[in-house]
């Protein structure tokens, strides 16, 4: 069933009561030429989010401008924006990156305050609590200001061919170990990699994340309690980045300093890589078969756990937070549309076009046997690990710092040891330039 007759289909259900409310609904938003200004990341995920906007318009009658952008300038757009006298967004798509900094800035509208009795459906995800903000405490806290709604629910999971694996009977990997033996297993280039990892010097930290937590490291010492003393200088740092050097060294690509998400899932898509870990929203384009080669031979797991058997996780998620400087008939228009963004039924259709979802219900859904749902055991057990990595205000000024430390530890510039205590010193220097109480890293 494609997603017009989904959509008929999920009209003809509709009670009299909401019928005649949405003829109602559709009649006036017609009338007053809604339109929605948007501005949300070029990504995996895009075709599924524009494929609900599709619904939405076809329902409705409001009408969206999207202004799909790079990723790496979302955050310049989303900051002129919300500091300017009127905003040039009504929602604005906020990375788990750089949200806290948002957040913190007042910029947007609290939800409550445009619908009083409005709140998360409780099957909704909120990914460490981050559609909340703690003003006071400067923290992700459920029992803060409701700021966001989550549009896309990424997270990192395992990817591998499991063809390759049953040609070369191997099992999915329980470890680190286990995943660097299973790669030189299959490493046989330049026809096949073993395996890609993401070390470009924008996606690394991002990447490298899942292996410092899961070998019990940590980025600063006590982050949920305001302890943002750098601690990635540790011996469990530094076996989890000798791990991740190696996985690129001994079984990838050349050059892996240079791979970004895009080369990843290109690699992946044309047959060049056995296996990955990305994002979860890779998911429907390296299984379409127009996009690519070996559509019917991806599969997802949990990803490997480091030596005490942590699994780990870094939190990709998206939410869509409203401006504070638009109209208010805009911050109504768009609270709208979430609400009915965040609906199983329509989270259902999500999935199904291609997006990640944002509710952990959709198991026992009709239309959960159908393929695009395949990778929802990996996506629920890998969403139940996942972390935040940056949950601070100079999160981005941070997380720039180290990315440089740690590309030049993988194309060899410098040690991993290095590059561990470098990145330890310039978090010290960035939080205490910011005025945070912090303790002096220690170094290896």
């Amino acid at each position: 069933m494609d997603r017009v007759q989904r959509i008929r289909k999920r009209m003809l259900t509709l009670s009299a009561t909401a019928a005649m409310t949405l003829a109602m609904t559709v009649a006036a938003q017609a009338q007053e030429g809604t339109t929605l200004r948007v501005l949300i990341n070029q990504s995996p995920w895009l075709d599924g989010f524009i494929a609900m906007v599709d619904a939405y318009e076809e329902e409705t009658g409001t009408q969206f401008d999207l202004d799909v952008t790079p990723f790496g300038g979302m955050l310049e757009k989303t900051r002129n924006s919300l500091r300017a006298g009127e905003g040039a967004y009504d929602i604005l798509n906020l990375n788990a990156s750089g949200m806290a900094e948002i957040y913190a800035g007042g910029f947007l509208k609290p939800l409550k305050e445009i619908e009083p009795d409005f709140s998360l459906p409780e099957s909704v995800l909120t990914f460490g609590n981050s559609t909340y903000w703690n003003a006071e405490t400067h923290s992700f806290d459920p029992d803060g200001t409701l700021l966001s709604v989550p549009t896309n629910g990424n997270v990192q999971i395992f990817y591998y061919r499991k063809d390759l694996y049953e040609e070369a009977g191997l099992k999915v990997p329980e470890t680190w170990d286990d995943l660097l033996a299973n790669a030189k297993a299959l490493n046989d280039p330049p026809n096949i990699y073993g395996f890609v990892p993401r070390a470009a010097r924008d996606s690394i930290l991002y990447n490298f994340t899942p292996y410092l937590f899961s070998n019990g490291a940590t980025f600063f010492a006590d982050a949920a309690k305001g302890d943002f003393t750098p601690t990635i200088a540790s011996k469990e740092g530094l076996a989890a980045l000798e791990e991740y050097i190696a996985l690129g060294k001994e079984a990838g690509p050349p050059n892996p300093g240079a791979i970004a998400q895009a080369e990843l899932i290109q690699l992946m898509a044309t047959g060049k890589a056995a296996q990955a870990i990305a994002v979860v929203a890779a998911y429907s384009s390296l299984t379409d078969p127009n996009s690519s080669i070996v559509a019917d031979k991806i599969a997802t797991a949990l990803i490997p756990a480091g030596p005490g058997g942590i699994h780990a996780s870094a939190a990709g998620q998206w939410v869509g937070g409203i401006a504070k400087n638009v109209p208010e008939s805009q911050q109504e228009a768009a609270l709208d549309f979430f609400k009915w963004f965040m609906e199983k039924e329509n989270q259902v259709n999500y999935v199904l076009d291609g997006g990640v979802p944002v509710r952990d219900d959709l198991g026992d859904a009709e239309e959960a046997s159908d393929p695009a749902f395949a990778f929802i055991p990996a996506f629920s057990e890998n969403a139940a690990n996942a972390q935040m990595n940056m949950p601070l205000v100079e999160g981005t000024q941070i997380k720039d710092a180290i990315s440089v430390h740690l590309n030049r530890a993988v194309i060899g510039e410098i040690t991993p040891t290095e590059a561990l205590n470098a990145s330890a010193d310039d978090m010290y220097k960035i939080l205490t330039d910011a005025g945070y109480d912090v303790k002096e890293p220690n170094h290896l």
